[in-house]
């Protein structure tokens, strides 16, 4: 239902292109971080405006800029030193090279060319590390069935174990093909695994238990809405993997969080412009106006001394309504489809 042109910078709603708009984000947000490894040779952290007044702008986000290169109005590029987020890019590349496939053949390859080059010439010498070139590894394993990926994952089973908590979700989706494999390292591996799950669901159930909502939840001053939908996210992976052993129900449950079973008298949607009440008073840079753009998801309610639980009309609480779409919207529109789908079963 949107058309995008990326050459002459166009998008317009409401007139399709002929284009999956799904697809379409994926390849937007791949076209900066891929022309920007291409431009500098590394990735980049973050691209910033480069004085207060910019950044403190209320109103529409086109008059940040005039558009002319050489202007003291440009931007800022931030690099940084960081082996954990360059890996957890790499993984995330890998995803989207199988992604693209088909759609943006050129792009596609590229994704997966900088996913293998960060995988190899990036060090783990920390957990912090680790853990995301574990699922580097995991990425580049589903996107090319190549063996020295599968042999990385297999001879870090004991970290695996140990964290499954953390590494369990994506890791899920290999162990299943382990389990298929005549190789008795594999076999093992899978064994293991599926016996760590179980203790995970184990430790899980009580920290579910602890609150009304179904859900980990555990408030603290910062809107917890979007680590519950992080959770639902990554416990669909477990749930469609292992029905026996995790039922579908936290998914339905982080969901229902989000669109106001929530603690306090505001029983608010966090979905902007979703459901009969919503939060349509958003820290974004419509803020000065008491407005909001739709489809933003915030962060939610922050249990703030003296008068907590509460979730205020107000649009400059930034830990509390400021909206976002990496792990906001994109977590919010995953956890409906995957309701939708688990419905389905």
């Amino acid at each position: 239902m949107t058309s995008i042109d990326q050459i002459n910078r166009v998008t317009e709603i409401h007139r399709p292109d002929g284009k999956n708009d799904l697809l379409q984000q994926v390849e937007n947000g791949a076209l900066t971080v891929v022309n920007g490894y291409l431009a500098l040779g590394r990735l980049y952290r973050g691209i910033i405006c480069n004085d207060l007044r910019q950044y403190v702008l209320l109103g529409d986000a086109a008059a940040m800029t005039d558009g002319k290169i050489g202007n003291e109005d440009d931007r800022w590029i931030f690099t940084e030193n960081n082996p954990g987020r360059e890996l957890s890019t790499a993984a995330q590349l890998a995803a989207v090279s199988r992604v693209l496939k088909g759609f943006n053949d050129t792009l596609s390859v590229h994704c997966l060319d900088i996913a293998r080059n960060i995988y190899t010439s990036t060090g783990s010498g920390n957990n912090s590390a680790l853990f995301p070139k574990v699922q580097t590894a995991v990425e580049l394993y589903l996107t090319t069935g190549e063996q020295p990926y599968i042999d990385f994952i297999l001879d870090h089973q004991e970290l695996i174990i140990k964290q499954i908590g953390r590494i369990g979700w994506y890791t899920a989706r290999v162990e299943q093909q382990f389990a298929q494999m005549k190789n008795k390292k594999a076999k093992a591996f899978s064994t293991a695994f599926r016996k760590a799950l179980t203790g995970y669901k184990q430790e899980l159930d009580k920290q579910v238990h602890e609150t009304p909502y179904g859900i980990p939840y555990r408030p603290h001053i910062w809107g917890a809405g979007w680590d519950i939908q992080r959770f639902g996210f990554q416990y669909y992976f477990l749930t469609t993997a292992y029905p026996e052993i995790f039922p579908k129900a936290p998914v339905f449950n982080a969901l229902n969080f989000i669109l106001g079973c929530h603690p306090g008298s505001n029983q608010a949607s966090f979905a902007s412009g979703v459901g009969a009440q919503s939060a349509t008073v958003g820290y974004g840079l419509n803020r000065a106006d008491w407005s909001y753009i739709p489809g933003g998801v915030i962060s939610g309610t922050a249990l703030i001394r003296p008068d907590f639980p509460e979730l205020l009309t107000f649009p400059f609480l930034w830990q509390q309504t400021e909206y976002v779409l990496g792990g906001g919207s994109s977590h919010y529109m995953f956890l409906v489809l995957a309701a939708e789908q688990l419905l389905k079963q």
